[in-house]
């Protein structure tokens, strides 16, 4: 490796496009990011941040992990590709066999190598399901507003973001949005406690206006990253599952992020057993050490591509790295650890730790944080006036306290995933309470840096706070 000096780093980040990055505004403080340890990166320059995010909710074991790392060297020394269109390889069906002890209401698994192929790959065999199952006229979905499934064509048509979506449009035909279950800012007027029921009586209500037989999946995230972190009412998506389940609608669940232990719980649908038709994994997958996602598909979803030649019912897609054994051999690796180490268990403990310290914050900086919310380690911070539509990737505008409180922090060595009006947080499973107790200080004085001065002194660690509440709530 060549070490880059700063005037090259200058002049090749200027020359590169830096996912939902304003270049000329980023090549004026590049960060370039060159070593990991744990839940720790260092840039070029040698400063060490605190990796508040898992890079982008990926790095679930954190940053070397020796085990991954050793798993994905034995495979490129003995097997690096294997044709996907010919065969498979040992490692992808040790995947498979892994998948489906954790997933037992799944059968079948396609493998993939990006959270955007999974979703695209979920659209598309849900079209293609429904044509093989004499009902070729279930070609439209439905999702929500402020979701995000992916940058491909299909997974941006799902996606609720009108900022992501205008620079492409006309997007692909046939997918509707209706506004997410938010009990914090209801929609539709419904008091916050019935904004689930709300939700699913018009998700019926546009199934039957469209005509139920001109839908083909309902797809959603268990819970919303991208809209700042939402978690629906716990009642929300079993009426989901009834209402699919009376109109012979697919249900698909996007657990790009939620998936492998980030909530708590190995999936997030297992919070409130609500079971997809189909499932979308990725991120977690691996932590990050190769690029894999898969797609798991229940039984009765399955056999409709179960045939003989002849038939030509098998699915037509797939990708170049899909089940690459690289990739899948750091999928064994990762899912064995997350299953021997308890990763999920801690995340729900260390989620709560982290949740109460965030909760301390908001207490101290009452003008300024609007509410707290988090489940597992995936938490969210809130600021005053914030407008919701506002709230995802690519919606941050010039000046927003959002974006202010991410700089201080960044200077102060923690990175997280900013917004306008919003802080989101998912750092590695394996992270400690002392390193939680970091980041909560760290965000205390970013805080102070662009609020002025609190005279409620320093937050402390976040035991000092006592009960967390209920999470689903916020603050």
């Amino acid at each position: 490796m060549v070490d880059l000096t700063d005037r090259q780093v200058l002049e090749n980040a200027g020359r590169m496009m830096v996912d939902f990055q304003q270049m000329s505004s980023f090549v004026e403080d590049p960060l370039v990011l060159d070593r990991g340890e744990g839940c720790w990166v260092w840039d070029t320059a040698g400063k060490r941040y605190l990796d508040g995010l898992s890079g982008v909710m990926v790095a679930n074991y954190g940053h070397g992990n020796q085990r991954i790392i050793q798993a994905v060297t034995a495979q490129l020394n003995r097997l690096a590709f294997a044709a996907p269109t010919l065969a498979t390889n040992p490692r992808a069906l040790e995947l498979v066999a892994l998948l489906r002890e954790l997933l037992p209401a799944f059968s079948t698994f396609k493998l993939l190598s990006g959270g955007s192929e999974a979703t695209e790959a979920a659209i598309k065999l849900a079209r293609q399901y429904h044509k093989q199952t004499g009902q070729p006229g279930r070609h439209k979905f439905i999702s929500h507003y402020r979701s995000y499934h992916g940058a491909t064509l299909g997974a941006l048509s799902a996606t609720g973001h009108s900022a992501m979506r205008a620079p492409y449009e006309p997007l692909v035909p046939g997918f509707l949005h209706v506004l997410p279950p938010d009990p914090l800012h209801p929609p539709y007027g419904a008091r916050p406690e019935d904004a689930g029921a709300v939700v699913a009586q018009v998700v019926e209500d546009t199934i039957r206006m469209e005509g139920a037989d001109t839908i083909a999946a309902f797809i959603c995230e268990p819970v919303m990253q991208s809209a700042g972190v939402l978690i629906p009412p716990a009642d929300y998506l079993p009426a989901i599952r009834q209402v699919c389940d009376r109109h012979g609608v697919l249900l698909i669940y996007d657990e790009i992020i939620t998936g492998c232990g980030r909530t708590g719980k190995t999936f997030a649908f297992e919070h409130t057993g609500a079971v997809p038709d189909i499932l979308c994994l990725g991120k977690g997958l691996t932590g990050g050490y190769a690029p894999l996602s898969a797609v798991a598909l229940k039984p009765h979803v399955a056999h409709a591509f179960w045939g003989p030649d002849e038939a030509a019912v098998q699915f037509h897609s797939g990708h170049t790295y899909g089940g690459n054994p690289v990739a899948c051999a750091a999928g064994v690796a990762a899912l064995t650890l997350l299953r021997e180490e308890r990763l999920p268990d801690r995340a729900r403990e260390m989620g709560d730790y982290l949740l109460s310290g965030l909760q301390r914050l908001a207490r101290k900086w009452p003008g300024v944080i609007q509410s707290v919310r988090g489940l597992g380690l995936l938490a969210a911070m809130e600021f005053a006036g914030a407008d919701p539509a506002a709230q995802g990737v690519g919606q941050a505008s010039a000046g927003a306290i959002g974006l202010e409180v991410a700089e201080a922090a960044r200077r102060r060595g923690l990175l997280f995933r900013r917004g306008a009006s919003i802080a989101i947080f998912g750092p590695p499973l394996i992270i400690s309470t002392e390193e939680i107790d970091w980041l909560i200080g760290r965000l205390d004085e970013a805080l102070g840096d662009v609020c002025g001065p609190n005279d409620l002194g320093n937050v402390g660690s976040a035991s000092d706070v006592g009960n967390v509440g209920d999470r689903r709530n916020g603050h």
